[in-house]
């Protein structure tokens, strides 16, 4: 298993913001690139052809969150994951979701995406 661990995704990228894509770019860039610098292992060797994901999200408080939309927020962080060459791709014959899990860790708000053969 390998676990990559990124900060809780900018408010911007969730599916319900309203605005111009432009507006989110810098985010999608800035999370994307942060996952490709965060999850590149020289040692890991050839991208998985198939592989799959645990998300985890670990928020400061209790208030009421739709994990549906924490997943589609880190579409970003799982590119850059691929632009690193740990997964072959992120289609749905080569990545598949194994779970969602949220969490409240006050001291250590974050996202653990979890990639298991």
């Amino acid at each position: 298993m390998l676990q990559i661990v990124l900060p809780l995704p900018d408010a911007t990228l969730h599916a319900h913001n309203k605005g111009k894509w432009q507006s989110k770019s810098k985010a999608v860039r800035t999370l994307r690139e942060l996952a490709h610098l965060t999850a590149i292992d020289p040692t890991h060797g050839e991208p998985w052809e198939f592989a799959g994901i645990t998300y985890r999200f670990y928020f400061k408080d209790r208030r009421r969150r739709d994990a549906a939309n924490c997943v589609q927020s880190m579409k970003p962080a799982v590119d850059g994951v691929v632009d690193a060459g740990i997964i072959a791709g992120d289609d749905w014959q080569r990545l598949q979701i194994d779970g969602v899990f949220c969490a409240v860790d006050k001291e250590n708000p974050r996202t653990v995406l979890e990639l298991s053969l």
